[in-house]
């Protein structure tokens, strides 16, 4: 499947050089030839369903052309989504955001399940059998919320069920205040369950070094989060030119990083 990248989620310095590449979003409806609608074939989706918490999913849509950096869809003309799952049915509200519209509905969780989306048109052709289902849920066992970690200490992420055949992704995200009051922040993907036993070592030298490269000044403490995603791909409706859909579960644990 096609993976784009968009406005959404770009830092904020990376962001304002992109600002012109992105632009404002098109109307569905009147941005084809001659003011007409976008052709569905020509619009790329992405579409998850995710899990951050107990007993929730969200439902999650964004349509764009599908270029590198991408332009999104605001849906008018009577073009919106729409979201079922075992028989009920949302209509998915637009987010409002000014570059890249998402349109989401909230649900109860439900693995194993298709949440099917249909994107539904007055004017254009209807897509309407997309669809993904989540894995099942999962509890982080070690390491503690708010265990406390140093330099060169390694925490094993330790994780039950294990998932299979989900694809695992292990993440970091650290923020450090830096004196005077700013903060250095860094991601940093750690790789996934390789071997399938639901568990992996995490060097806390690793993270912090990422942050470091960054930092104006020593780091001496740091809020680290470690997420666990379990990952499984849906289907795209073959109406649209592409995209992507993915179902995720994620959990997250907090650390508190303290310089030796």
């Amino acid at each position: 499947m096609r993976t784009n990248i968009t406005c959404r989620g770009i830092p904020g310095l990376v962001l304002t050089t992109l600002l012109l590449a992105c632009g404002d979003p098109k109307s569905s409806s009147t941005s084809g030839p001659e003011g007409t609608a976008v052709q569905t074939g020509q619009m790329t989706i992405d579409l998850k369903v995710e899990s951050s918490e107990s007993g929730v999913a969200v439902v999650r849509a964004n349509l764009n052309d599908g270029r590198f950096f991408s332009t999104s869809y605001r849906l008018d003309g009577g073009d919106f989504f729409r979201a079922c799952i075992s028989g009920v049915c949302r209509t998915m509200a637009d987010n409002d955001s000014v570059t890249s519209p998402d349109y989401i509905a909230r649900f109860t969780f439900q693995p194993g399940i298709d949440y099917v989306v249909s994107f539904n048109r007055q004017q254009g052709q209807s897509a309407p059998d997309s669809r993904v289902a989540l894995p099942p849920s999962f509890t982080l066992v070690t390491p503690a919320n708010g265990q406390n970690v140093t330099d060169g200490e390694t925490v094993i992420v330790e994780w039950s069920p294990t998932g299979a055949p989900a694809r695992v992704i292990l993440t970091s995200d650290a923020d450090c205040p830096m004196p005077g009051g700013s903060h250095v922040y860094s991601s940093h993907m750690l790789g996934g369950d390789t071997n399938g036993d639901g568990r992996e070592p995490v060097s806390i030298d690793s993270i912090i070094s990422a942050a470091r490269q960054s930092a104006p000044s020593p780091i001496t403490r740091c809020s680290i989060d470690l997420t666990v995603r379990h990952e499984l791909d849906g289907r795209i409706d073959p109406a649209f030119h592409g995209g992507t859909a993915v179902g995720i579960v994620s959990r997250k644990v907090s650390l508190d990083y303290i310089a030796r």
